[in-house]
């Protein structure tokens, strides 16, 4: 044996490295990320949790909301009008200027269905999803007021919903599309049939999608109402309510009243009502204390509701109640956000309408009201196609009259 062999140290001949042997190390990524997606789906499709475990706050908003929230229950609309058209100057005989079939919308015997999920659930996705399907032509308002939906009265017709279920305020209401990227103003001018050159003017000058108000005092109404839906515009009727410190201030005869008695308001209505035919609703005339009063406004309230019109608040007075009670009753309302004209220097009425545009913008909707002025019917010609030019999509007021649930 040599002597370097004999010097050298021991060791261990090597092994030869074998292949595949860490092989295994490659699979194992693979593996847990299979656990995981298969634990993933059993999660999914076994905990009932649509926050896919997510941490959740809920807070308690407090306010002064409408008297009801989520979904509106039939049976109780049908009681709570019922209840409201009970009360003292509202109590009416069946029949005698009073809705006909009351209840006959909501019938309180009969569980309402639901409907199912796909289908609009609100009056304003009902009247949306049959508005975009409408054509947009001024030929839908033209011809007098449908016989199906008039019923007699002591004054003459009054509206109704129709034996089909038919709605006054979708069946006259002005076709218009609310484009989800878009802000949109609704303007309602008001005080038309007092001067026959004001409303010829309004009529001549204003675009179809401007709503126009007929005051329920003026004169050859239906004639003017006819002439405006024929141009293609929607039309409210103004109801002269109660004001403060009536009757020094007095809004005409048939002026409803918080103290009347005895039937008194349920007949003024059915005159203010019997005026003209072809509306979608109606618009305060005054009537600070009215509004104010839900002992008054309920039961108006729910005569519209019953008859399938709406309620547009001026927006005049902040003691209004009309919005938080208008959901529990059935009865779309839309308040105004500016009075365009309340100061009718030409100045303010710029300024007036650069904050409805503001407002417009800020929440995606904005409702004027304005009165027949000459200064306020040239402004608005101008100022419009200027808004339409930045932007601005002008809707009839019926189109914004979403029913809050």
């Amino acid at each position: 044996m040599a002597a370097d062999e004999l010097n050298a140290p021991l060791k261990r001949p090597a092994r030869p490295v074998r292949k595949g042997r860490l092989r295994w190390l490659f699979y194992v990524p693979l593996v847990l990320a299979g656990v995981v997606f298969v634990t993933a789906l059993m999660w999914t499709a076994l905990v009932d949790d649509p926050d896919g475990g997510r941490a959740v706050a809920v807070a308690e908003v407090k306010g002064a909301g409408p008297e009801t929230t989520g979904s509106i229950d039939k049976t109780s609309v049908a009681n709570a009008r019922r209840q409201a058209l009970a009360a003292p100057g509202w109590e009416m005989e069946a029949g005698v200027n009073a809705p006909s079939d009351m209840g006959s919308l909501f019938p309180a015997s009969a569980e309402p269905e639901a409907a199912p999920s796909s289908e609009p659930q609100t009056d304003f996705e009902r009247m949306q999803a049959a508005l975009q399907q409408a054509p947009s032509s001024t030929a839908f308002f033209a011809g007098a007021p449908l016989p199906e939906l008039q019923e007699s009265s002591a004054y003459g017709p009054l509206p109704r919903i129709g034996d089909d279920g038919t709605l006054p305020r979708e069946a006259y209401a002005r076709p218009a599309y609310l484009a989800p990227d878009q802000p949109h103003i609704a303007i309602v001018v008001g005080g038309l049939g007092i001067s026959q050159t004001g409303t010829q003017r309004a009529i001549r000058a204003l675009p179809s999608d401007v709503t126009f108000a007929f005051a329920a005092t003026g004169s050859s109404l239906n004639r003017w109402a006819g002439d405006a839906r024929a141009d293609g515009h929607e039309i409210l009727l103004q109801a002269p309510m109660e004001p403060f410190g009536y009757p020094s201030t007095d809004p005409g005869e048939h002026t409803l009243l918080v103290s009347a008695k005895s039937g008194a308001n349920a007949d003024s209505l059915a005159w203010i009502l019997s005026r003209a035919g072809g509306y979608t609703g109606i618009m305060n005339y005054l009537g600070g204390r009215f509004t104010a009063e839900a002992d008054a406004m309920r039961p108006l309230l729910a005569n519209l509701g019953e008859r399938g019109l709406l309620y547009v608040d001026d927006g005049s007075s902040d003691l209004s109640v009309a919005a938080r009670l208008g959901p529990s009753l059935g009865t779309p309302v839309v308040v105004a956000d500016r009075i365009i004209d309340e100061q009718r220097q030409p100045a303010l009425i710029a300024k007036a309408l650069d904050d409805l545009e503001a407002i417009a913008r800020q929440k995606g909707r904005a409702v004027g009201v304005a009165s027949a002025f000459p200064s306020t019917v040239s402004a608005l010609a101008e100022w419009i196609p200027e808004a339409e030019a930045r932007g601005i999509a002008f809707v009839p007021v019926s189109a914004l009259a979403q029913q809050e649930e």
